[in-house]
């Protein structure tokens, strides 16, 4: 995920998580902390998700445990980087990034299988969030659908064709042949004519009866949020992580999680590195904090992504932070996941970012 082109909003968490904890542990008598002493290094990401993660993960699994959690940051592509490096003495022993950066590593062996039977919570996980058979296990998630302009649709929109009514010619915002979301857009588009990833050529004929409707790429958010706003654009195909900064701000702007042909639900994850120079145990202890209801919780209200875990209420969360329902992904959709393969992706990616420029530019 390319967090950084993203504005963000500053967000605030409740404090106390971490005394509340210790606070339950010296009423059960639980006041040991049997790894007192140790230490485990993580890396994640920086920013918001980072300050959530120690929030809601990393400072409560130190209070319960004694360990003393050492944390580096960087995005997926550093973290990739950091794994091929120091894969004759890793010092990191968990790294959490995007989906991608466990396609990448795995196969190179540079990390090592997770025991799901050691970490309890992974059994509440959707099981597409299990990424090559324990490589990787979600901790949150992010979506792509259809966003619309609430003050010209009173209801959201049921299908990914709405993108191709002629009443919204120049009216629709689409991702760049670079990002992610052109490959969810080929596959909607295949999904739609009849096809799928594996056979995508109805998609792209599709696609390219899509070129009258476009208004632009999308490559700042601000800018489309605006148009949106003005009315210029009313459609646009994109994740909750473009426009939720803007539906807290009041925009007219809303996602559907209502397609009929599904949505595209990713996760980021988390990963243990082959020869990682800590205690598996603690490690697999820190994965099962990361992946409990709590934690999970937290990282919702504060992120305002979707949760891995299925017991996640998002309607009780909501009742306290009413818009968390209008960008959060409910587990109840998890069902509606479109899958993407993306292993047969790589192989054809340059292919499709060629074709989807001719569709829709050519």
């Amino acid at each position: 995920m390319t967090r950084q082109k993203f504005a963000r909003r500053d967000f605030l968490i409740a404090s106390g998580g971490v005394a509340a904890t210790l606070a339950a542990s010296k009423v059960r008598g639980q006041t040991s902390q049997k790894w007192a002493g140790k230490t485990l290094h993580v890396q994640f990401w920086a920013g918001p998700e980072g300050d959530n993660l120690t929030k809601n993960v990393v400072e409560p699994f130190e209070a319960e445990t004694g360990v003393n959690v050492i944390i580096d940051h960087g995005v997926t592509n550093e973290s990739i980087a950091k794994i091929r490096a120091q894969k004759d003495a890793p010092q990191i022993d968990l790294f959490m990034m995007d989906g991608v950066g466990v396609y990448t590593t795995a196969p190179q062996g540079l990390l090592e299988k997770l025991d799901l039977s050691k970490i309890p919570n992974a059994k509440d996980v959707d099981p597409n969030f299990v990424l090559m058979d324990g490589m990787g296990i979600g901790v949150f998630t992010y979506w792509t659908s259809i966003i619309y302009n609430s003050n010209h649709f009173k209801e959201p929109p049921k299908s990914y064709e709405v993108l191709w009514d002629p009443a919204f010619k120049g009216k629709v915002a689409v991702p760049p042949s670079s990002d992610q979301g052109a490959m969810q857009l080929i596959v909607a588009a295949a999904l739609l004519a009849g096809g799928n990833q594996q056979n995508p050529d109805p998609g792209f004929k599709k696609l390219a009866e899509l070129k009258p409707n476009i208004h632009s790429f999308t490559t700042d958010y601000s800018i489309e949020a605006e148009l949106m706003r003005q009315g210029e654009i009313l459609l646009m195909f994109d994740g909750e992580m473009a426009v939720k900064d803007y539906i807290d701000k009041g925009y007219p702007i809303r996602l559907s999680f209502e397609p009929k042909e599904g949505i595209f639900i990713t996760p980021d994850v988390i990963s243990l590195v082959k020869g990682h120079p800590g205690q598996t145990e603690i490690a697999e202890a820190f994965i099962n904090r990361a992946l409990s209801i709590e934690a999970q919780q937290g990282l919702v209200k504060g992120l305002g992504y979707g949760p891995s875990n299925r017991k996640v209420d998002i309607s009780a969360l909501s009742t306290t932070d009413p818009k968390l329902r209008l960008y959060v992904v409910p587990p109840s959709l998890f069902d509606k996941n479109v899958l993407i393969d993306p292993f047969a992706l790589a192989k054809v990616r340059q292919d499709w970012i060629m074709r989807y420029d001719e569709a829709l530019k050519g």
